[in-house]
């Protein structure tokens, strides 16, 4: 019989989705020397009145930032794992902050209807899910036209999707590439749907 502390070892230094029972060290201090809410909300170029869909958000170490630059907006926290959305959900709470909203699924398979958000976001998860161009897909489909798909990569991750290969897995799927942010082993691409 296998060790399950030994199997989220395996799923933490491996490819495939992040272990829950390490969520705590996503919310490292230091992550922000590397990837600060702030520059991400930039990049993204969040107005305070957008509809947005953070894909795969993990404890939430973006999502009280996010939230809290969508003054007139609001955030909606998605997650293959429960037990990551609680923390997430949990630490945009703990910021007085009420403009969200926590929904459980498959990034390959979304509960959303067509057209919902303004932007759609996803740091260090599209290579977690398995079918990569399956949740590019879906994240244009949730978009408004004219909506803003941003996906950032960070090398270190064991999921780490190069620039030049997502280039071309949107190519296939349909987005323009909007605008690129960053160096080569930490990148941010945005994405439109078209009009």
């Amino acid at each position: 019989m296998s060790d399950p502390k030994n199997q989220s070892w395996t799923r933490l230094t491996g490819k495939g989705v992040y272990p829950v029972e390490y969520a705590s060290m996503l919310l490292n201090p230091l992550r922000n020397l590397i990837c600060p809410p702030s520059l991400l909300i930039r990049r993204m170029g969040l107005k305070p009145a957008d509809r947005v869909l953070e894909i795969g958000c993990g404890p939430g170490y973006f999502s009280p930032a996010v939230a809290r630059a969508l003054a007139q907006g609001s955030l909606t926290l998605f997650d293959f794992q429960d037990g990551m959305l609680q923390i997430a959900a949990k630490r945009v709470r703990a910021r007085g902050l009420s403009n969200f909203e926590s929904r459980q699924g498959d990034a390959k398979a979304m509960p959303f209807a067509d057209n919902t958000f303004d932007i759609a976001f996803m740091v260090t998860v599209l290579g977690e899910v398995g079918d990569e161009d399956a949740v590019l897909r879906e994240g244009l489909r949730v978009l408004r036209p004219g909506g803003r798909l941003s996906i950032t990569e960070v090398f270190g991750d064991p999921d780490f999707v190069p620039r030049e290969e997502l280039k071309a897995r949107a190519a296939k799927v349909g987005p323009a590439l909007e605008r690129s942010f960053g160096v080569r082993f930490y990148y941010t691409a945005n994405f439109t749907k078209p009009a």
